[in-house]
């Protein structure tokens, strides 16, 4: 699943669309709500985890490409970036939840080999799948500076 922003009064091609899909997007959006928190609300945060169509207003946009930037400039988004890995990579592996530790999955076909786990029993956490990076908080903040407001479809 992908998530395409939409600027609704763009100022320029860098605020007419932003595309992200899934993996990338809830990082970034999670980012944004935390660094954003006395501009963004709860309602945006979890609303902006669908592809509904959730409106952000030019003056919130731009509140929130200049907070990032303000970020990105002090380094603080590089430091979250290594922070996040950090821990990502320090988790332990789970139990497949595909298998349920067995290695074979049966609701595909009988004694089929965990193509989540590879037959290990095991597998990375979902949440090591979702990456975030300075070059895509970049982009946002271009996309957000020129958007004049956003919807997340």
């Amino acid at each position: 699943m992908g998530f395409d922003i939409i600027g609704k009064k763009a100022r320029n091609r860098k605020g007419e669309y932003f595309r992200s899909n899934g993996w990338w997007w809830r990082p970034l959006w999670k980012y944004a709500y935390e660094a954003c928190n006395d501009i963004l609300t709860e309602k945006d945060l979890e609303n902006g985890g669908f592809n509904d169509g959730h409106f952000i207003d030019s003056d919130k946009a731009t509140r929130i490409a200049v907070r990032l930037e303000h970020l990105l400039n002090q380094g603080e988004v590089k430091k979250y970036a290594e922070e996040r890995q950090g821990k990502l990579d320090n988790m332990p592996d789970e139990v497949c939840d595909f298998c349920h530790g067995t290695g074979e999955r049966n609701d595909i076909a009988p004694k089929q080999k965990c193509n989540r786990c590879k037959g290990q029993g095991k597998a990375r956490p979902w949440i090591c799948y979702y990456p975030f990076d300075e070059e895509n908080v970049k982009e946002f903040i271009e996309f957000c500076k020129n958007s004049g407001g956003f919807e997340i479809w």
